[in-house]
């Protein structure tokens, strides 16, 4: 994935609540409100594809991603948009307005308009096995792209590729809270660099070092549950992403088509799919069902 470096966040209010459930009907044929919220429910969008149709349910915990998904599919965000960042064995990706009719030698999978999610990563619960859909974060891994996303196919991980990835999370989230408790001291600090006060600097870096680690003593690391290991050696994924990027939903359907495309394959620089592989409707599932019930 990507990672950019951009704006300010997208969504930041949920206001109402409806039901929804899967259904295996086509496109809907009455138009729905793109900007109607769900409170707490799953959602879920099936996208039609020149290689067949593939169905995701959007987690109803992360309701920032599942919004945009849902929101973007309403507005026909998706539709002839092509894939890239085709990876055997690890990914697929899509999201790229700029791919729609783009030409054969044309690069795609990079600069995005000013749209940005705050990240609502969570290892703890959801994380990279195969059929996982996720959302790239930016550098400072506080925010997400609100237009590009992944799919996983992945490979089968063994216990020390999660050991590893458990030493990586934590390592972050100390970083995250050293940082928070850095901020208070930015203009100190700032002034002390400008006077060459090192001294001052290594003092404070020592203090707010011993503070994180105590910080960090009263909290739980970060480990794999037996369930998260036990889908990673028999099914596989990409571990190496947890804790990084936001997991938002996950394939319930035509994961063979997702596979199918990750096999194809790549080209440039983007790993733009050869023969290029279009999405040709992305719509929401339950906009669909309380189309029919009306009837």
């Amino acid at each position: 994935m990507k990672r950019y470096l951009i704006g300010i966040p997208l969504v930041l209010a949920l206001l109402f609540a409806t039901n929804c459930k899967n259904n295996s009907g086509s496109a809907p044929v009455k138009e729905v409100d793109a900007d109607t919220i769900i409170l707490d429910a799953d959602q879920y969008v099936r996208f039609e594809t020149t290689m067949g149709n593939f169905t995701i349910k959007l987690y109803r915990e992360t309701p920032l991603h599942r919004h945009n998904m849902v929101r973007k599919a309403r507005k026909g965000f998706y539709d002839d948009q092509l894939f890239f960042g085709i990876q055997k064995g690890y990914k697929i990706q899509s999201g790229d307005v700029k791919s729609k009719n783009a030409k054969p030698d044309q690069e795609i999978g990079i600069d995005e308009v000013n749209d940005t999610i705050a990240s609502e990563v969570n290892p703890w619960k959801f994380y990279h096995k195969r059929g996982a859909v996720g959302q790239a974060s930016l550098k400072q891994f506080n925010f997400s792209t609100s237009q590009q996303f992944y799919i996983i196919t992945g490979k089968k991980a063994n216990a020390q590729a999660l050991a590893n990835q458990e030493k990586v999370i934590n390592k972050r989230y100390r970083q995250e809270v050293k940082d928070s408790i850095t901020q208070p001291h930015a203009k100190d600090i700032l002034t002390w660099q400008k006077y060459g006060e090192k001294k001052k600097i290594s003092k404070l870096n020592e203090q707010l070092n011993d503070q994180a680690d105590a910080i960090m003593a009263k909290r739980k690391s970060f480990q794999y549950s037996k369930e998260q290991s036990d889908v990673y050696a028999q099914i596989g994924g990409a571990p190496s992403l947890d804790g990084l990027y936001t997991v938002f939903g996950e394939i319930i359907e035509g994961m063979d088509v997702v596979e199918e495309i990750s096999n194809l394959h790549a080209t440039g620089k983007n790993g733009r799919a050869n023969p290029d592989v279009k999405i040709i409707k992305a719509y929401v599932l339950e906009d669909f069902d309380q189309t029919a019930s009306q009837k």
